[in-house]
Order: C-alpha cells, then structure tokens, then sequence
C-alpha cells in the first residue's frame, strides 16, 4: 500500500491538557482504547473545542513510548494536578489521512515511517506528532477520519 500525505502545513501553536501514559509498542493495541475510555469520564479540562482531540506520540524510545489523550485549553492555571500538560509550538507538518477503524492506526503510522519518509526525501524533526480526532471520527464505532500530523523540517517540500 503506498501512502501520502494529503498536504503540507503549518501547524499553530496550541496548550494541551489530558492523560499521559507510557506504552509497550506489543501493548499499544489495548492500552490506548483503555486511556481514552479514561479521558472520556474527564470532565474537568476546559478544552477551546470539545468537538477536537488529539492524540499525542510523545518520548518514542526501542520498547514503547508516551502517549497523551488531550484537549487544547487555554491555559494551564486552572488545571487539576495530575493532568498532563504539553505546548506544541507553531511548526510545519505533513499531514496523512486514516480511513478505517482505530485499529489499524499503528499501521497506517508504520507505513509513514517504513515507505513514505525513507522515499519522501523529507527530514523529520524531533518534536511530537499528533492525531487530530474531530467531526470526522465516530468515537462510538471507533471509524472514521483521523488525521495524523507529522513534523518536518522547514526545507521539506
């Protein structure tokens, strides 16, 4: 299957607040659903957009990486202690596009980093990338669009 980006952006710089877990890559597949379910009976983060969340891929090192279900808000004052917090700074992004269950998101982020970005001529930079879950995701079923945002660097094309 050949991938693409949809477009190239500049993405804005956005305050997030949310749940932020570790995760084993073998695991992903149940711990994520089960952090959303969490974030779902949150009630108490003040997001900009209850229609947007995003799902940030944060901390990636051999055996897991950090994840973060999140609203943006705009401002940490008022945030309960143990929600977590993240500034994503202004930045250009390649953005793909899912189709399809949530279940088959990590293979749609393999093909990003096994055929797109080794082809694409494209340097990634080192800052978290972001699904971005609006209208367009049906969280009953779990289908839908998701977007998936990916950083690189100025001179990418």
């Amino acid at each position: 299957m050949l991938i693409a980006p949809s477009r190239f952006t500049r993405g804005r710089a956005m305050l997030l607040a949310g749940i932020r877990r570790q995760h084993l890559y073998a695991d992903s597949y149940r711990t994520i659903p089960r952090q959303w379910q969490d974030f779902a009976c949150r009630d108490d983060i003040p997001s900009i957009n209850p229609a947007i969340r995003y799902g940030v891929v944060c901390g990636s090192r051999a055996e897991g990486f950090e994840y973060m279900c999140a609203s943006e808000v705009e401002s940490f004052d008022t945030l309960a202690p143990e929600l977590g917090r993240m500034r994503i700074h202004e930045q250009r992004y390649a953005v793909f596009e899912h189709f399809g269950h949530m279940s088959a998101l990590r293979h749609t982020w393999e093909l990003i980093f096994r055929d797109w970005l080794p082809h694409s001529g494209i340097t990634p930079v080192q800052v978290p990338d972001f699904e971005l879950y609006d209208e367009r995701f049906d969280v009953e079923s779990g289908s839908g669009l998701v977007e998936l945002w990916f950083p690189v660097a100025e001179s990418g094309k």
